[in-house]
C-alpha cells in the first residue's frame, strides 16, 4: 500500500458557459437601482447636505443581497459611522492646529479600523469607522469649527440610506438566507449522494478522478452554509431557535465529505477479499446512498428516515456475516497487511458516514416545532485578531489617508476631497477584491482611470445641462445603479473598476446640476480620482505589494503551519475559523492561477502547481483526520507501542513541512532525509501486521477492527501523500514565487 500513487485528482470540468441574460441579476440591478434613486429623491426632498453620501450607503448596503446580511451591515454601518464621526469631529477640532500629531493621530484610527476588517469581531463596522473619519477630517480640515456639522450631516444621510436599503432588501423579491440555507442543504446532500455512489465503486472497480474533483470542493461548501446560517439567525426567532441543530447537521456533512475523499484506493484483481465481501459491500454502498439520497429530499419524513436507518443496519450485518464467514477461512491470514488496510480505511469511511447519517437524523428528528430563542452564538469564521495579509493593509490605508491629507493642504490640488476619500477606498477596499489579481495591475488602473474620466469630463462639459431636470438625472442614477448592480451579483465582493465607478457616480451627483456646473467642478472630480488612484497604486506597488505570485507563497505557507499546528496540538485545539482556513486557501490559491503572468512562468508550472496544492489538501485533511483518533481504539496493551510509533512518524511528518516550509521562504528546495521516515514506516507495517494476526485470533470485534485498521492506513496513506509532495516541491520553479516581475 505504501507504495501505490494516489491519484491526483482532476481539475473539475469546466462550467458551461452561461447565458448573458439571468432574471435573478436583473431583479437584483431593479433593486439597486430603486434603492440609490429613491434615497437621493428623498435626501434632497428633505434637504439634506449632501445626498450622495445617502447613495453611497445604498451602494454599500445591497452588495449584501440577503435580508438579514443586509440587517447586519446596516446596523454596523450605523454604529461605525457615528463612531466614526466623533474621532473625525474631535481630532480635526482638538489637533488641528498640530499637523503632525493630527496626522498621526488620524493614521493610527484609519489603520486600524481597516486592519479590524479582517478579524471575527463587527468587521464591517470598523470599515465604516476608518471610512467616516476618514471624510469628516478630509472635509473640516481646512474649517476645523465646522467640522461638528460634518459629523452630523453624515450620520443624518447614512441613517437615510439605511433606511430606504432595509425596506427595498426587504419588500422587493427579498432573499432570505434562511429558506437558501435549507435547500443548500438538501442539494449538499444530492451531491454528496452522487460523489458517495461514484466514489463508493473506487474499492471493487477502477479509480474516479472526477468523483475526486468534486469532492474537494465540498468544505468550501459547508463554509457557505455557515455563512447563510450567520444572517438567516438574524431574520427569523424561529430559525435562530434551531440554529444550533442546524450548525451540527453542517458539521455531519463536513465529516461526510471528509470520509468519501478517503475513498481513493481499489482492490487487486485477485484479492481474497472480492469472492466474499463484494455483495455486502455494495448492499452497504446502496443502503448509505439511499439514505443520503432521502435526506436530500424536500418530502423526507421521520418514518423514510427509520427505514434508511434499518437498512443499513442490515446491510452492516449482512456485512460482519460475510467477515466471520472470512475469518473462519485459514488462508485470510495470507491476504496481505496492505490488502487489509485498504479495506480497513474503506470500511472507517463507510462507519464515519453512517454515524453521520444517524447522527443528522436525530438532529432533523428534534427540530423544535414552536420558536423558540437559542442564546448560543455560532463560533467565529474568521481569526479573532487581523491576519498580517490586513494588517499591512492598514499600514497601507493610513499612510494612504495621511500623504493625500498632507498633499491636500500643502498643494492644494482641485478636488480634495475627492482625492482623501478615493486614496482611502482605492488602497484600503483593494484588500478585499475578488479575482485574486491584487496589486499587479495598480498603475493600468491609473491609465484607464485617465482615459475614463477624461471622456467623462468631455460629456459632462456638454451633458451637466441636461442633468438640471430630476428626471433625467433620475433616470441616469437609475440606470447607472442598475448596471452596477446587474453586472455585481456574482461578484461577491467590491473590484477596482466597481469602486471606481461608485465614486464616479456619486461624484456626477455631487456637481449638483439645479445650478450651473463650473469647469472647476467638472476638473474637480477628474483630478480628485486620477489623483487618488495614482497615490494609491504608488503605494500599493512600493509597501508590501499584494501579488498573485506572493499570495500564492504566504497561503502555502498558512496552510503547512495549520498543518503543523494539528499535528502539534491535536485536532481537538483547532478553532472553526482554523478549520474554515484550510477549506478556503486551495481556493483561494487556484483563484491567483489565472494572473500569473505566462510570460514570467514556464508552461507547465501552474499545472504542477495545481498538483502540489492538491496533495497538501490531502495531507492536511488526512491529518485532521487521524490525529487523536487511533490511540483511543486500541486495547490497553497495545497502547503505549502505538503511541511511541505514531508520536514518532507525526514528528517526521513535520521535519517534512518544516522542509517545504523553508523551501518557499528561500526559494529553493530545502533537503530532507526520507530514510527516517521509510523506517519508521516499515516499523509501522511490521507493527500493524502483528497487531491484526492478533486481532484475528482473538476474534476482534469486526466493525473496531476495520475501524483500526482505517486509521492504521491513513498514517502510511498521509506518509504517501508527505512523499509525493516532496517530489513535486522540487519541480516547482521557487525563484518565480518571489520577485515582481511586471506592472
Amino acid at each position: 500500500m505504501a507504495n501505490q500513487a494516489t491519484p491526483l485528482p482532476a481539475s473539475p470540468p469546466a462550467a458551461p458557459g452561461e447565458p448573458w441574460w439571468s432574471w435573478e441579476a436583473c431583479k437584483y440591478g431593479i433593486k439597486f437601482g430603486l434603492a440609490g434613486t429613491l434615497a437621493f429623491f428623498i435626501a434632497l426632498y428633505i434637504r439634506l447636505d449632501n445626498p450622495t453620501w445617502a447613495v453611497i450607503t445604498t451602494f454599500v448596503l445591497m452588495v449584501a443581497q440577503y435580508v438579514g446580511a443586509v440587517a447586519e451591515k446596516a446596523l454596523f454601518r450605523f454604529i461605525g459611522t457615528v463612531v466614526g464621526g466623533v474621532l473625525g469631529y474631535v481630532l480635526t477640532g482638538s489637533l488641528e492646529q498640530n499637523p503632525v500629531l493630527y496626522l498621526l493621530l488620524l493614521g493610527l484610527i484609519v489603520g486600524t479600523c481597516t486592519a479590524m476588517v479582517g478579524q471575527s469581531r463587527y468587521p464591517y463596522a470598523f470599515m465604516l469607522a476608518g471610512l467616516t473619519t476618514t471624510v469628516v477630517a478630509g472635509n473640516g480640515f481646512g474649517n476645523p469649527d465646522a467640522s461638528w456639522q460634518y459629523m452630523l450631516y453624515r450620520t443624518e444621510e447614512v441613517f437615510l440610506g439605511i433606511a430606504v436599503t432595509v425596506v427595498i432588501q426587504s419588500t422587493l423579491w427579498p432573499r432570505f438566507a434562511r429558506m437558501e440555507f435549507i435547500s443548500n442543504v438538501q442539494k449538499v446532500f444530492r451531491d454528496l449522494h452522487e460523489c458517495f455512489c461514484n466514489s463508493s465503486r473506487i474499492l471493487l472497480e477502477k479509480p474516479n478522478p472526477s468523483a475526486m474533483a468534486r469532492i474537494r470542493v465540498f468544505p468550501e461548501r459547508i463554509t457557505g452554509l455557515r455563512t447563510l446560517l450567520d444572517f438567516g439567525a438574524k431574520e427569523s426567532s424561529s430559525f435562530r431557535s434551531r440554529l444550533p441543530i442546524y450548525f451540527d447537521v453542517t458539521t455531519g456533512l463536513s465529516r461526510i465529505g471528509n470520509a468519501i475523499a478517503t475513498l481513493t484506493h481499489t482492490l487487486p484483481a485477485k484479492s481474497g477479499y472480492r469472492p466474499f465481501l463484494t455483495e455486502p459491500l455494495e448492499e452497504i454502498h446502496r443502503a448509505i446512498g439511499a439514505a443520503l439520497e432521502d435526506l436530500g429530499h424536500p418530502t423526507t419524513t421521520p418514518e423514510s428516515r427509520r427505514k434508511a436507518r434499518e437498512a443499513i443496519h442490515t446491510a452492516l450485518d449482512h456485512f460482519e456475516a460475510a467477515v466471520s464467514a472470512l475469518r473462519k477461512d485459514v488462508a485470510l491470514k495470507d491476504i496481505s497487511v496492505d490488502e487489509a488496510m485498504e479495506v480497513g480505511l474503506h470500511g472507517l469511511a463507510m462507519d464515519s458516514v453512517r454515524s453521520q447519517i444517524e447522527h443528522i437524523h436525530d438532529l432533523v428528528d428534534s427540530l423544535p416545532e414552536a420558536p423558540g430563542y437559542s442564546h448560543k452564538e455560532i463560533q467565529a469564521l474568521l481569526p479573532p485578531l487581523p491576519p498580517p495579509f490586513w494588517i499591512k493593509a492598514g499600514a497601507k490605508s493610513a499612510i494612504a489617508t495621511i500623504l493625500a491629507m498632507a498633499i491636500a493642504n500643502w498643494l492644494n490640488p482641485p478636488g480634495q476631497s475627492m482625492f482623501i476619500l478615493g486614496a482611502w477606498v482605492f488602497t484600503a477596499m483593494n484588500a478585499a477584491s475578488p479575482g485574486g489579481q491584487g496589486d499587479m495591475r495598480a498603475f493600468h488602473y491609473v491609465i484607464y482611470t485617465t482615459l475614463i474620466m477624461g471622456g467623462l469630463s468631455i460629456l459632462l462639459l456638454f451633458g451637466t445641462p441636461m442633468m438640471a431636470s430630476y428626471a433625467v438625472t433620475n433616470v441616469l442614477l437609475f440606470t447607472s445603479m442598475f448596471l452596477w448592480g446587474y453586472l455585481s451579483y456574482k461578484t461577491r465582493g467590491m473590484t477596482i473598476p466597481m469602486q471606481m465607478s461608485l465614486l464616479i457616480i456619486v461624484g456626477v451627483l455631487g456637481l449638483n446640476a439645479q445650478k450651473p456646473v463650473q469647469f472647476q467642478a467638472i476638473a474637480d472630480l477628474f483630478f480628485g480620482i486620477v489623483l487618488a488612484m495614482l497615490l494609491s497604486a504608488v503605494i500599493q506597488r512600493l509597501l508590501w505589494p499584494s501579488l498573485p505570485q506572493f499570495e500564492i507563497r504566504n497561503r502555502v505557507l498558512e496552510f503547512i503551519k495549520l498543518c503543523q499546528k494539528i499535528l502539534a496540538d491535536g485536532s481537538s485545539s483547532f478553532a472553526l475559523w482554523e478549520r474554515s482556513r484550510m477549506t478556503l486557501i486551495p481556493s483561494e490559491i487556484a483563484q491567483r492561477w489565472p494572473n500569473l503572468s505566462p510570460n514570467t512562468f514556464p508552461p507547465g508550472e501552474k499545472e504542477r502547481l495545481s498538483s502540489y496544492v492538491a496533495t497538501l489538501q490531502f495531507c492536511g485533511s488526512h491529518i485532521l483526520s487521524v490525529s487523536g483518533n487511533l490511540i483511543k481504539l486500541l486495547p490497553a496493551q497495545f497502547t503505549e507501542e502505538a503511541a511511541r510509533q505514531t508520536s514518532h512518524i507525526e514528528d517526521l511528518w513535520k521535519i517534512h513541512l518544516d522542509a517545504h516550509a523553508q523551501s518557499f521562504r528561500s526559494a529553493s528546495p530545502s533537503p530532507v532525509d526520507h530514510k527516517p521516515l521509510e523506517d519508521a514506516m516499515t516499523e509501522w507495517d511490521q507493527w500493524v501486521a502483528r497487531y491484526r494476526l492478533w486481532m484475528l485470533d482473538n476474534d476482534y470485534p469486526i466493525i473496531d477492527a476495520f475501524r483500526i485498521l482505517g486509521y492504521c492506513a491513513l498514517y502510511i496513506e498521509t506518509t504517501r501523500e508527505i512523499f509525493n509532495a516532496d517530489g513535486q516541491l522540487k519541480e516547482l520553479q521557487l525563484k518565480l514565487y518571489m520577485g515582481d516581475y511586471t506592472l
